[in-house]
């Protein structure tokens, strides 16, 4: 699928506002869309049009650093140490669904991850999906958890 058919796709669920920072979103408009690389975008659209295929919430009225997070945003601005997350490299998505719990949307995931177009991370032990598509394991999983 090429980049322009994943974000029309994707454009049926989730507008861009919803999946970056108020500061890029300000700056950019529509054109935010470049900064997700098109296998993140393609694995965004899989999890949620053929995995959980219910509606998924990115950022939410009080957080608006769910998808990407620009240099300007307070999670990265409060950084003690050194950040360079998948949130920062627009390769990672923070996601809640009103049907199903992070735990139960991971097993889903994980239960249908032949699906997934490339390797993922998600963490455990949190009440939202966090999903990226950062690959430690240079293909040899296709899911790796974290915490």
């Amino acid at each position: 699928m090429t980049r322009e058919k994943v974000i029309k796709e994707l454009k049926k669920f989730f507008s861009i506002e919803e999946l970056v920072c108020d500061h890029t979103f300000q700056k950019y408009g529509e054109k935010a869309w470049r900064f997700f690389d098109t296998e993140t975008l393609l694995t965004l659209l899989i999890v949620r049009r053929d995995i959980i295929n219910a509606p998924l919430i990115c950022n939410t009225e009080t957080s608006h650093q769910r998808g990407l997070r620009c240099n300007l945003c307070a999670i990265v601005k409060s950084a003690i140490k050194h950040y360079l997350s998948a949130h920062m490299q627009g390769k990672a998505f923070d996601l809640l669904c009103k049907e199903y719990t992070a735990a139960q949307m991971r097993k889903m995931i994980a239960e249908k991850q032949a699906l997934l177009p490339v390797p993922v991370r998600m963490e455990s032990g949190v009440s939202w999906l966090h999903i990226d598509t950062f690959d430690p394991t240079n293909g040899k999983q296709k899911i790796v958890f974290f915490e």
